[in-house]
């Protein structure tokens, strides 16, 4: 069941029309998307307990600015830190690259982008993380829970027993 659960993207932009633009791109490709308007709300979303399996995030933004949110989010707890891919229209992008990367992002796209780019994107680097926690989970699981892997083992002779 978990494995049919949608990956969280977090979008933080401060344009409506390109954050509805990007949420419903993401959408389509059957993604769960929680829109952000500025990095505060971003960075509270990243605090809170839903999970959240990769950021898109605008540089420019009101008030904290995108290089602002990707330091911020660094100081936080590694299972806080989603990969982050930057879509912005700076013309700088070629500059801000390494800068980006040293501070986590994993992509940097300059706007107008290309839809099935970003989706490659967001495809690679949000599985990523699932498949850690994924992992973490799995290892978690078989640690401590031997009633649970009986009561697996008890669905798995039920279900292909047939009368």
């Amino acid at each position: 069941m978990e494995s049919t659960q949608k990956q969280n993207i977090l979008v933080v932009e401060d344009n409506e029309n390109t954050r509805r633009l990007l949420e419903t791109i993401l959408r389509s490709a059957g993604y769960e998307v929680t829109p952000a308007p500025d990095a505060e709300e971003g960075l509270r979303i990243l605090r809170g307990d839903a999970p959240v399996d990769l950021v898109l995030l605008d540089l420019f933004l009101p008030g904290a600015d995108g290089i602002q949110f990707l330091r911020s989010r660094a100081e936080m707890e590694a299972d806080r830190q989603p990969p982050v891919i930057v879509v912005s229209a700076t013309e700088d992008m070629d500059t801000l690259r390494p800068q980006l990367r040293e501070l986590g992002a994993k992509m940097a796209l300059r706007k107008p982008f290309d839809v099935q780019e970003l989706l490659d994107g967001v495809k690679q680097h949000a599985t990523k993380r699932t498949e850690i926690a994924a992992a973490v989970a799995t290892a978690q699981t078989a640690k401590g829970a031997p009633a649970a892997k009986a009561a697996r083992a008890k669905t798995k002779g039920k279900s292909t027993t047939k009368s």
